[in-house]
Order: structure tokens, then C-alpha cells, then sequence
């Protein structure tokens, strides 16, 4: 059994502050510090079994990223494609900025179709959900079958990313805390994800709608920040 395990990086001042960050390569603030330190012991104790984690190359990822593997004792390989999407002329402003400036007609566009296409300079979602389909094809190849994966990337992607994973055309928005755990197995051999996003079974006798063969275990789980350092 595969067992596919997703966090958000830990908080960063722009978080706290409401700021859009995209691929502005911010750090994490103090708090952010202490969540990843909450992260990686949970994980620890919880999920033992973790062999190889893949961050975003964004230093919010990497440092979260690196706080979990010195606990395992192991190395992270960094994935390009893990990386969060531009959001253009939005990147470094809160939606004051916004709103007070010459952008508030797109931001209100944006608003009524929350689409990200509309945004000058942002990442197009088609562009978007290819990196996710990169990125599972990449983590695929390198691991096999009876892994247990942990994949650091960011929020916004992550919606890419899970979308993908479920089979799905259409990006669904979940709400993504920082250091969010989402976990998910799949218990089976003879799959491929094509270029187009589609899951190819390989056994004729594959039952589709067996909910055992894919399984969600967590979702946005943040139990962990429950706990003292």
C-alpha cells in the first residue's frame, strides 16, 4: 500500500499578515519555526514509516520540509514542480493594498470568478494543474508501491495537486492551515497517470468504485499544533 501524505508549509510573516506570497520566496516567522518542530515530531511518532519526502524548492517549504527529515534522519529531494503559482500583480500586496490601488477592477474580477487567469503575470490553471500531474508522474516513478511519502508544498497548489490525485478536472477549494496534514492510500500495483491527468488501470478485473483500493485518511489535520514543544 502507497501511503501519500501532503502538508502546507509552516506560517511566514506574510501568512500573519494576509499577504499574497505566490513564488516570492519568503521565510518562515518564529511561529512558523515552532509549528514545523510540532510537525515533525508528530509525524514522527505517527507516521513512522515515512521514507522520502519531496519539497517545493521555496525556502517556507524547504525549511519546513528540512525540520521533518532531521527527524527522520533523512535527505530531501527538492521537486520544481512542487512550487506554488504565481499570483502576478497580486504577489507581495494584502487586499487593502489591493483594493487602494490601480488593480481593484482586476481584484474585484477576480473575486466574482475566482479565477486566477483573469490576473496579469499570474500562473495559468492549465499550466498549474500540468505541474501537478508532473509532479505525481515524477514522485511515481522514484518510489514504489509499499512507500510512505510525505510532500511539502504550498496551499494554493495543494488544491492542484489533491485535485489531481482524486482523478478530477476541476480544481475543488478546500481551506489549507499552515502544516496541514492531508493523507491518502492507495492499495494497489498497476496504475499510470497519463500527461492528460487520467488514472490507467492495468488489471482487467479492477473494480473502480472500490473504496478500499483509494482512501482518504486525513484531512487538513492540525492536531498536532495542539501540542507543547
Amino acid at each position: 500500500m502507497r501511503r501519500l501524505l501532503f502538508v502546507r508549509h509552516a506560517e511566514t510573516d506574510w501568512n500573519k499578515a494576509n499577504r499574497f506570497q505566490g513564488i516570492i520566496d519568503t521565510e518562515l516567522s518564529e511561529q512558523g519555526k515552532k509549528q514545523a518542530n510540532l510537525l515533525s515530531q508528530y509525524l514522527f511518532e505517527e507516521v513512522p514509516l515515512i521514507s522520502t519526502i519531496y519539497t517545493s524548492p521555496l525556502k517556507r517549504t524547504k525549511s519546513t520540509a528540512t525540520a521533518v527529515a532531521n527527524k527522520f534522519n533523512l535527505d530531501t529531494i527538492e521537486l520544481d514542480s512542487l512550487k506554488e503559482y504565481s499570483v502576478g500583480i497580486f504577489a507581495g500586496n494584502n487586499i487593502d493594498d489591493i483594493v487602494g490601488s490601480n488593480d481593484k477592477d482586476t481584484y474585484d474580477d477576480f473575486m466574482i470568478h475566482n479565477n486566477w487567469d483573469l490576473v496579469p503575470n499570474a500562473e495559468k490553471f492549465h499550466s498549474r494543474y500540468q505541474r501537478a500531474i508532473k509532479s505525481f508522474q515524477t514522485i511515481f516513478d522514484q518510489t514504489d508501491e509499499q512507500s510512505c511519502v510525505l510532500i511539502v508544498s504550498h496551499g494554493g497548489f495543494m488544491q492542484s495537486l489533491i485535485s489531481v490525485l482524486l482523478g478530477s478536472k476541476r480544481v475543488w477549494g478546500f481551506k489549507a492551515s499552515n502544516t496541514g496534514i492531508y493523507e491518502f492510500t492507495i492499495n494497489e500495483n498497476d496504475i499510470q497517470l497519463t500527461n492528460e491527468g487520467e488514472w490507467i488501470h492495468k488489471n482487467d478485473d479492477y473494480i473502480v468504485l472500490n473504496p478500499k483500493q483509494w482512501s482518504i485518511i486525513r484531512f487538513n489535520d492540525t492536531t498536532h499544533l495542539e501540542r507543547d514543544l
